[in-house]
Parts: C-alpha cells; structure tokens; sequence
C-alpha cells in the first residue's frame, strides 16, 4: 500500500467530503482526454482550498493554532481505524510507514521519542495550495500528529516541526515526545 493508498483507504471513512475529492485533485495535471466531471472536481477542489487558505489567514493566531490543531486531530480520527492495530506497537508502524512515506523513522523507547522525515519533496495534505496556503497551516499536521501517535503509544504527546516544505524546506519532519517523558 502506497501513501496515497494508505490516504485514500481513510478517506473512504470520510464519504463523500472535500477530502476524498482532495485526493484526486492530488494528481498531476488534467490530461487532455480527462473527463468534464473530473475537471470540474478539480475546480472546486482548487476554489475551497482557496477559501480555506483566505479563511485560516484571517483568523487571530491563537485561535488559528487552535483551529488548525483540531482540524488534524479530527483528521487523525478518521484514520484511527489504521492507527489503533498499532497501539503499544510504535517500531512496527514506523517499519510500515518507511516502507510507505517515510524516509526516516525511528523510536527511542527510553524517552519516548519519535522522529520521522516525510519522503515527499511536497505537502502532502489535500488541503494545501501551495503558493496560496498560509505556511501557519502546518498546526493542522502537528495536530495529526499529536492524535496518531497518541493512539499509537497509547499516551498523550507533544509534535514539534522540525522542517516544513510549506515553510521553505525540502521535506517535512517531524519530531514526537510522549509528555511522560518531557516530565508532564
């Protein structure tokens, strides 16, 4: 399975909201045989990230911190379904996810940490316009992260961003604590 399997597996628990439609508009450009009906998914696609992206910016930036992290976490929910079978079993998730998305991934289970490094050299959330998405949208991923690995090592924890490619970098990185270990 593929990230963009792995994606499309949890959203089909979304039915049909925007970000099962996102995923398609994933793709690369319209080929020109392509259907009416998926070009006109791709120009709504293309107009709510728009507002999205308008919408974030013009939020206060605590309440956009606020917002975007519940928006991930409610993402990560929909995802529980694939998360939950590797409660308690950090290193085998993190196997899966470099045979998948993950350039690196690794787990010290003395402090609780985890590190992973995104393979793609893009934003891989359907949400995003690059361009247009304010680099503040990252919260949102945070959040993922925080619910995931929350589920995963069956304790609270914090995310940190480490490297973003909607803040200028090469990749996406990221760094996980469970709170026990950071003291609290």
């Amino acid at each position: 399975m593929q990230r963009k399997e792995f994606l499309a597996a949890a959203a089909a628990t979304f039915g049909t909201c925007l970000c099962g439609g996102a995923l398609l508009a994933e793709s690369p450009s319209p080929a020109p045989a392509e259907s009416p009906d998926a070009r006109e998914l791709q120009q709504k696609v293309a107009f709510m990230r728009k507002r999205l992206a308008r919408l974030v910016a013009a939020l206060d930036a605590p309440t956009r911190e606020r917002v975007l992290e519940t928006m991930g976490r409610e993402c990560a929910k929909e995802f529980a379904h694939l998360t939950e079978r590797f409660r308690g079993k950090p290193q085998e998730f993190l196997e899966e996810g470099r045979r998948q998305w993950m350039k690196e991934a690794s787990y010290d289970a003395a402090t609780g940490t985890v590190r992973v490094v995104d393979r793609s050299p893009h934003c891989t959330c359907p949400f995003v316009q690059p361009g247009l998405t304010p680099a503040d949208f990252c919260a949102c991923t945070l959040g993922w992260q925080k619910e995931a690995y929350s589920t995963i090592l069956g304790e609270p924890v914090d995310a940190e961003l480490e490297s973003s490619v909607l803040r200028g970098g090469s990749c996406c990185a990221f760094r996980i604590q469970a709170r026990r270990a950071a003291g609290g």
